[in-house]
């Protein structure tokens, strides 16, 4: 079995490539850092490889550094360079890094079906000449090529022909080829190229000379006399001498092989949506209207079908098991807990597959980058990091990848506050609370929802901006994020991505709520002595109780809600089904009034998160005190929003 790999810059469709060719799930967006592991398929016999996305092999980022390692290390029979077919010169720089590592590589140049709209042409000829590497034109998204794509795969693993080295000026070349033929070249780990290790040594990259053997004397000195003399000639340093040598070498090809016809301005959507007075309007008018069509239309819609659909399931599944002599705890069990637990959680799932899929159309056409593009200097303002927005934007998922995510961001000051603040954003768990509230008390009242949300940024700016006044040594970072093309979003990709998340949402129904649901209803039925009582005198309640008197300032005060809490360490969804199972979701209006409701949704929206993301907030941090502090001042802080909340509510509401 052969391998090969996937290598591009990031957004050139690298990953919607590996999703047609293998026909796997892989996730599918259109920011930097969305593939952060390496994701693995198989196709017409061979092993595939969809690495991260790069811009070079310069070992900067995590991503850089697996993609590097990756090749250098294990040694792929191909390597597939994915190059934007619009943005030909730029992802040439990677192009000339690849074909010194000594394995073929195949050049495909995808988006080619939006070349005739931007006015451009590549001649795959003269490019494969210049290059030495085979070249093939296709439009991923489209499907279109893939058979030229696949032709073009088998005779370069039958042939194994290797492609031609970027050649760079006469007087850069005489140095290289001089420390090539040092001998201490030749004790070099297998995999290393004698050109591409001798580039490694003039620039003294760190991460190569840590694999490397002690550097003898002599050969030193044939470096260093090598470095002043490139110094002297360009006026530069060794690392910026080579990467203009490399832009020279792709702007020559690029020149050679592409014409381009220049394309007048035109009034586009970007001239609002990255403007700096309509970006964040706009924004703001965007993700309202999602949650009006989500939770206002739809929600309101199926929500009342649907509880009156599971309570008929009960009381027909109550009455035949009293027919057939079924003992009335068992009964009740089935009933009043694990149908009215599990199918309260499952009455919002509507309403969710709505939300993930508009949310999947708005990352798949393009937007979300945009997002992260205007929201960049707000970040840099509170002290995270441009790439911040990135957790915050799949934080609307799940907030379990989300932090996970934050290991893309270089400095470690900034990567631990976007771990801290990226619960606050409203994850999928949470929104089925919101719903269940908004149905009983904010009816007609839609633009609750995207309240919610905007308070979870502001909670997010809040915590960075006292972040930003205690810290004396601040980090300051460039943010570079590629803008990708608005492109009319991949019904499969869509939903490839909505199908995953809907679906984790509805095993975790049918595993932990189905487990909490059914525990939840046989605490509230017996007494810590294990006598069957009422639901007050049940261990349930006397848990409760205990904390219950924490929570009477913010206007829910009583035992079922407590346990309601508590339950959603585990999940957040456990919330809905504890309060169905120990109140139902009819009596709600009788414990609760709009203000406490408001209030408990808020200090869920920003109190800790479940199990689950604790667990990646742990590892992230990597300290136990760090961790300790997120916990108590994500509950503290939760606790006192709450309050003031329920504190306005009272006098508007």
């Amino acid at each position: 079995m052969k391998t090969i790999v996937l290598v591009g810059n990031p957004n050139c469709g690298k990953t919607t490539l590996f999703n047609q060719l293998t026909g796997t799930t892989a996730y599918v967006g259109n920011w930097p850092g969305v593939t952060v592991e390496k994701k693995e398929g198989l196709w017409k016999g061979n092993r595939i490889l969809d690495l991260p996305g790069i811009y070079s092999l310069s070992p900067y980022s995590p991503e850089e550094k697996l993609t590097r390692k990756y090749i250098l290390d294990e040694g792929p029979d191909l390597i597939v360079d994915l190059i934007d077919a619009t943005n030909l010169e730029r992802s040439l720089y990677l192009t000339t890094q690849l074909t010194e590592l000594g394995h073929p590589v195949l050049l495909v140049l995808n988006m080619g079906d939006l070349l005739e709209k931007e006015g451009i042409t590549i001649d795959t000829k003269i490019l494969s000449m210049m290059t030495g590497c085979p070249a093939v034109q296709i439009a991923a998204s489209r499907g279109i090529g893939l058979s030229d794509f696949a032709k073009e795969v088998e005779k370069i693993l039958v042939s194994g022909k290797l492609p031609a080295l970027p050649l760079f000026s006469n007087t850069v070349e005489r140095y290289i080829n001089k420390i090539v033929e040092d001998d201490y070249l030749h004790t070099i780990p297998k995999g290393r190229p004698p050109r591409w290790a001798a580039i490694k040594l003039l620039e003294e990259d760190e991460l190569f000379l840590s694999t490397m053997p002690p550097i003898p004397q002599e050969t030193e000195k044939t470096l260093e006399s090598a470095r002043i003399a490139l110094k002297e000639h360009y006026n530069d340093d060794l690392e910026a001498i080579i990467i203009d040598q490399r832009y020279k070498v792709a702007e020559k090809i690029s020149k050679d092989c592409q014409t381009k016809i220049e394309q007048k301005k035109k009034f586009t959507f970007d001239t609002i949506a990255t403007s700096k007075w309509g970006a964040i309007p706009l924004f703001i008018a965007i993700m309202s209207a999602v949650f009006y069509l989500s939770i206002g239309l739809v929600g309101g819609i199926t929500t009342g079908w649907l509880e009156s659909a599971f309570g008929w399931l009960s009381q027909s599944l109550q009455a035949f098991l009293q027919s057939i002599g079924v003992i009335p705890l068992l009964s009740g069990l089935l009933t009043d807990g694990i149908i009215a637990g599990v199918g309260s959680v499952l009455t919002f799932v509507p309403q969710l597959f709505v939300l993930f899929l508009l949310l999947s159309i708005l990352e798949d056409c393009g937007y979300m980058a945009r997002i992260a593009f205007i929201m960049d200097r707000i970040m840099r303002a509170i002290g995270l990091s441009g790439k911040s927005i990135i957790p915050l934007v799949i934080g609307t998922g799940c907030s379990v990848p989300a932090i996970m995510c934050s290991r893309t961001i270089e400095h470690q000051k900034q990567r631990e506050l976007t771990v801290i603040v990226t619960p606050f954003i409203p994850c999928g768990a949470k929104m089925p609370i919101f719903a269940l509230m908004i149905a009983y008390f904010f009816q007609g009242k839609w633009y609750i929802a995207p309240l919610v949300y905007f308070l979870g940024i502001l909670a997010v700016v809040a915590t960075g901006l006292l972040s930003q006044a205690l810290d004396r040594h601040k980090e300051k970072n460039a943010f570079i994020l590629e803008l990708p093309r608005y492109q009319i979003p991949t019904p499969k990709n869509v939903w490839l991505q909505t199908k995953e998340r809907i679906r984790g949402f509805i095993l975790k129904a049918g595993t932990v709520i189905l487990l909490s649901s059914a525990i939840i209803y046989l605490l509230q039925s017996y007494s810590f002595t294990l006598q069957a009582v009422s639901s007050e005198q049940s261990m349930l309640a006397m848990i409760g109780k205990i904390i219950a008197p924490i929570f009477r300032p913010l206007g829910f005060g009583f035992w079922q809600a407590s346990v309601a809490l508590l339950t959603g360490i585990a999940a957040k969804e456990s919330i809905v089904s504890t309060l169905s199972v120990t109140i139902g979701t009819g009596g709600l209006t009788t414990f609760f009034t709009s203000a406490s409701a408001l209030s408990f949704m808020v200090f869920i929206l920003i109190s800790s998160p479940c199990i689950a993301a604790l667990s990646a907030m742990a590892k992230e941090l990597g300290s136990k005190r760090k961790f300790f502090f997120a916990i108590l001042w994500q509950t503290g802080f939760a606790y006192f929003i709450a309050l003031l909340t329920y504190g306005v509510g009272l006098l508007i509401l």
